[in-house]
This record gives structure tokens, sequence and C-alpha cells, in this order.
């Protein structure tokens, strides 16, 4: 994660596919990841976004507290919102 910062957008999208695969401990190094793939979901990149997304979905079942599972779900809206706004690339 620490490199996620300093890579390029396609890098971005192989660690994020990455730890989609990763079965985190507990709940609590789940809502830590959670934290860090967040930012991603402004992305300019459609991929990145997604594969956000797809970590974020992921990890949220691990989550005990339905607050923040209620505030991840409010901060997924707006960038899927754009997605399918946003013209086709291919």
């Amino acid at each position: 994660l620490a490199a996620l910062n300093e890579c390029t957008e396609w890098g971005q999208v192989f660690i994020l596919d990455a730890l989609s695969t990763y079965e985190p401990d507990d709940g609590r190094e789940a809502e830590s990841i959670i934290e860090r793939v967040v930012p991603r979901l402004q992305h300019v990149n459609s991929a990145v976004v997604m594969s956000a997304v797809k970590v974020v979905i992921k990890y949220l079942d691990m989550i005990e507290s339905t607050d923040t599972v209620r505030t991840l779900c409010r901060k997924l809206a707006p960038p899927l919102v754009t997605l399918l706004s946003s013209e086709p690339e291919i």
C-alpha cells in the first residue's frame, strides 16, 4: 500500500487488483486498507476507480460498524454515477 501513491495508473490497478484477492485478518485491517484505497475513488482513470470500488466492496463485509459501512457506501455512490454518466472508452 505504501507504493500505491508512487505508481503509475496501471501500477495502481495491478496493486488494487492484488488487494482484492487478499484476505485481511480482521475488520480493523480491512478498514485500514479501505482508508488507504478510498482516495482512489476520485482518480481520473476509470480502471483505477473500478479497482478501488472492487476492493472497498469486497472488504465491507468484514467491517462490524454499521455507521462506517453506511459512510463508505455513501462515498461509493458519486464515483459510480460519474462512471455511468461518462462516455464509453472503447
